[in-house]
């Protein structure tokens, strides 16, 4: 074969792309091995090792803080400052830190880190006395100082919700909830707020900012150690503040926390917790037309007797002419004959 005979067919081997393209296909072609190689979480892992660098601070997050091991090499980690200062680390210590891969490819090459999503100090660590930190446990004494009020159901054809879930794309529990508050229609209104569930400071904050007439916290389940998050104190005292109609679904029927006792409604589930609110939506619907319907009756027995007064009204106005006819002249077996005719016709019209 000559060389002008293999030119089509090498040429179709080779994808023409731009330098942004190739990072973009890269990066691509790095997360799926990911996710390949770990099936059982999509990507998720959790990295060991000593925390040396917070890295730099950017609004809410550290980005780029670094975990060493022991031979000298180390991971870069995404992760959020607030959950750092919660969990009492400082550098130096051991940590573990569970999330999943981030691959960049940019024009420095291509870079992997971890985005964390909580962060654990390890054993023999002793977590520092930072200002969080120092807020401690929720006590009975803290507890009874809260004021645990209730806000009733809102009354009203259209109801907004504010509904904190987690970040996590795998926490399917918003969508058990939402199919039970989607079968209402336009009766609710949802505003879904997605923060990381073991974050207290992000939980506490999304509470505090919530301004509709439904708040509603929900998450799947998990380790007991994932629901201490729910009995933190800024979490509590930012519930206990809310003037919104208070409701919670954490993990399963086992999973109980202090968040329960401060909410309007406790339920076992995320999927009870919507099928609380859409009941009771679907309650008052049913109480407005049972009320529709007594009005409606009642209007048309107040037109009936309205038809009934003007009848007598009539006949008593005949009457009193037949009477007065009756004194002018006209005997009197007539007049009363011509009443009853009267009586009959009104009877009749009825």
């Amino acid at each position: 074969m000559n060389d002008n005979a293999t030119m089509p067919e090498a040429a179709v081997l080779f994808a023409d792309v731009t330098p942004g393209t190739f990072q973009q296909f890269t990066a691509l072609l790095l997360e799926r091995l990911a996710v390949t190689q770990l099936p059982e979480m999509a990507g998720m892992i959790r990295l060991r090792g000593r925390w040396t660098d917070p890295g730099r601070a950017s609004g809410k997050y550290f980005y780029g803080a670094k975990v060493v091991d022991d031979g000298g090499a180390q991971a870069k980690v995404e992760i959020m400052a607030s959950l750092v200062a919660s969990r009492g680390i400082v550098p130096g210590q051991n940590v573990i830190l569970s999330g999943r891969l981030v691959i960049k490819s940019g024009n420095y090459g291509v870079e992997v880190k971890l985005a964390a999503t909580d962060i654990q100090l390890g054993e023999q660590e002793e977590a520092a006395p930072t200002a969080m930190v120092q807020q401690g446990r929720m006590t009975l004494e803290r507890l009874r100082a809260l004021s645990l009020w209730r806000v009733p159901f809102p009354d009203r054809d259209a109801i907004s919700i504010t509904l904190i879930q987690s970040t996590s794309a795998a926490a399917q529990v918003a969508n058990d909830c939402m199919a039970e508050l989607t079968k209402l229609g336009d009766a609710v209104r949802v505003s879904p707020v997605r923060v990381n569930m073991l974050d207290p400071v992000a939980i506490a904050t999304a509470i505090r900012e919530a301004t509709a007439d439904i708040l509603m916290v929900i998450r799947g389940g998990g380790d007991a150690a994932d629901f201490e998050v729910f009995e933190d104190p800024r979490v509590l005292t930012a519930m206990a503040e809310q003037k919104a109609h208070r409701v919670v679904g954490l993990g399963h029927t086992g999973n109980a926390t202090l968040l329960d006792l401060v909410a309007d409604y406790s339920a076992n589930t995320p999927a009870q917790a919507g099928a609380y609110v859409r009941e009771r939506v679907q309650q008052r619907q049913r109480l407005l037309d049972e009320v529709g319907k007594e009005l409606r009756l009642a209007r048309e027995r107040a037109e009936s007797l309205e038809k009934e007064r003007n009848a007598a009204q009539v006949q008593l106005q005949t009457s009193t002419e037949l009477l007065k006819n009756a004194r002018a002249g006209i005997p009197y077996w007539v007049a009363v004959a011509a009443f009853a005719c009267g009586a009959f016709l009104v009877w009749i019209a009825r």
